[in-house]
C-alpha cells in the first residue's frame, strides 16, 4: 500500500512557486501553476519554446537563466524539481524541505511531499485524481472518464447552489433539513435538465425544489 496522502486544494494566487527545470515536464507544471494564479519563478539555463513564450509574455514572473542554486527556493510555498538530472532534483528536494516548502519531484514521487494530481474541472467543480505516483496514465484515464460523467449539468447545478446558498440556509436553518432539500433536488433529475436547457432555464425550478419562497424565486 502506498503512502496515505492527505488531499487538499491550495489557493496559490500571488504566492511564490519555484519550478526548477526547463523541459516538457517543467513547462506543463509551470503552465498549470500560472493558470491557477501562482507567481512562478523558473530556474533553468534552457527552456522549451512554450516556456520561453510564457516568460516573454510575462506569465512567468521570474526566469533565472542559469543552473539551480540553493537560495532559489527561499520564500516559496511549493517547489517543483523537474530537471533531467536526478542529483539536482534531490538537492532541490532537500533544500525545499529545509526551507519549509512543499516539494514535488518529477522523477521521485516517493520523495515528494506534494503530489500533483490529474485534475478534472468543470466550472467550480474540481476533482483531483492521483495514484500516488504509481501511474499517471491511469490517473489521466480516470480523469477522462469523470469528465464524461460530471459534465456541464453538474457545473451548472453547483453555480445555482452557490447563488442560492444564503436563501437555502435561511429557509433550512438546521443541517438535516438542508441536506434533505439538496438530496431531493439531486434525485429530481435536475442535473440532466440543466445539461440540456442551461442553468438560467432551470433557476426557478431549482429554487422551488429547494423550498425557497416565491418572492425569493422571483427576485432571483
Amino acid at each position: 500500500m502506498g503512502r496515505d496522502l492527505y488531499p487538499v486544494f491550495l489557493d496559490l494566487t500571488d504566492r511564490l512557486v519555484v519550478v526548477v527545470g526547463g523541459g516538457q515536464v517543467a513547462t506543463e507544471r509551470a503552465a498549470k501553476l500560472v493558470a491557477h494564479g501562482a507567481r512562478v519563478r523558473v530556474v533553468s539555463p534552457a527552456l522549451t519554446d512554450a516556456l520561453s513564450s510564457m516568460v516573454a509574455g510575462g506569465e512567468v514572473a521570474e526566469h533565472h537563466a542559469r543552473h539551480y542554486a540553493p537560495g532559489d527556493v527561499h520564500g516559496a510555498v511549493l517547489v517543483v524539481a523537474a530537471t533531467d538530472d536526478s542529483d539536482v532534483n534531490r538537492r532541490v528536494r532537500d533544500d525545499a524541505r529545509a526551507a519549509g516548502a512543499e516539494v514535488n519531484v518529477a522523477d521521485d514521487p516517493g520523495g515528494s511531499t506534494a503530489v500533483i494530481p490529474a485534475l478534472m474541472r468543470e466550472g467550480d467543480l474540481a476533482i483531483a485524481i492521483t495514484t500516488g505516483g504509481a501511474s499517471p496514465i491511469v490517473s489521466r484515464r480516470i480523469r477522462e472518464d469523470l469528465q464524461q460523467r460530471f459534465g456541464p449539468g453538474w457545473a451548472g447545478l453547483i453555480a445555482l447552489l452557490a447563488e442560492t446558498r444564503d436563501d437555502l440556509i435561511a429557509a433550512h436553518p438546521d443541517i438535516a433539513s438542508r441536506r434533505a432539500a439538496v438530496e431531493g433536488l439531486l434525485d429530481s433529475g435536475v442535473v440532466d435538465d440543466i445539461a440540456t436547457e442551461g442553468p438560467d432555464a432551470c433557476r426557478a425550478r431549482v429554487r422551488a425544489a429547494l423550498g425557497l419562497d416565491a418572492a425569493t424565486v422571483e427576485a432571483a
